[in-house]
């Protein structure tokens, strides 16, 4: 509804002028040739921006559908892959694998001195990492990304997407340093900050989303 208001901002300016015009010169100009000339003028900035403010109103009711079908599969396919990356997580801190929304509610709860004590970093969670980062990325550089969305869920897919990739940098120099201990506190930090954007998220109006999922008995993905 923003949107649609700040389209038809000009063509509102333009039919107030209109209606202002006429007025005053019914009310103040008495000059007859005057009179019409400024009703004539008055007329066509009225009549003209209401053609466009009726064609944009319509055109949006027409199209609501289709904006919502596509809504749901953009928020489906970033649904998917955010529910594979808390798996992720919960394998990476010996966690139980999140399978409703009492779980997502007690995973999203999670703070940096629990995810600390609780991960082990290694090698076999990186794949996995990249391939959610490809897919969200995927999804981001879609041209519907950014008409569909809004601001807050559009930052919030962002900032999940660059922390996982300081996620996988972090277990890969993890696994080459001797200061595991200043990695964990690192890795553990960077996990914070994408459970606080799921959040946000979440939040955003995502939780029945998730609830209605088509697999919030979520996907097995297998330590080896």
């Amino acid at each position: 509804m923003k949107k649609l208001l700040i389209k038809i901002l000009p063509y509102l300016v333009a039919f107030l002028t209109g209606i202002l015009l006429y007025v005053f010169a019914q009310k103040v100009v008495t000059d007859s040739g005057l009179n019409n000339l400024l009703v004539n003028i008055a007329s066509g900035l009225v009549s003209i921006p209401l053609v466009f403010i009726f064609y944009d109103v319509i055109n949006k009711i027409t199209s609501r559908n289709l904006h919502n079908l596509v809504f749901e599969s953009i928020t489906l396919e970033i649904n998917t892959q955010l529910i594979e990356l808390i798996d992720c997580i919960c394998i990476m801190i010996h966690r139980q694998k999140t399978t409703s929304i009492t779980d997502l509610d007690d995973f999203l709860e999670l703070e940096y001195e629990e995810i600390y004590h609780q991960i082990t970093l290694n090698k076999k969670s990186i794949s996995f990492l990249e391939e959610i980062k490809k897919n969200l990325t995927l999804i981001i550089h879609k041209p519907s990304f950014f008409d569909i969305l809004t601001e807050q869920q559009m930052t919030a897919l962002l900032n999940i997407t660059k922390e996982v990739t300081f996620l996988i940098k972090d277990i890969k120099q993890s696994t080459l340093k001797t200061n595991k201990t200043k990695y964990k506190k690192i890795t553990s930090q960077t996990i914070e900050k994408i459970i606080d954007n799921l959040t946000i998220w979440i939040e955003s109006g995502q939780k029945d989303a998730f609830n209605h999922h088509a697999r919030f008995t979520l996907t097995d993905i297998k330590s080896q």
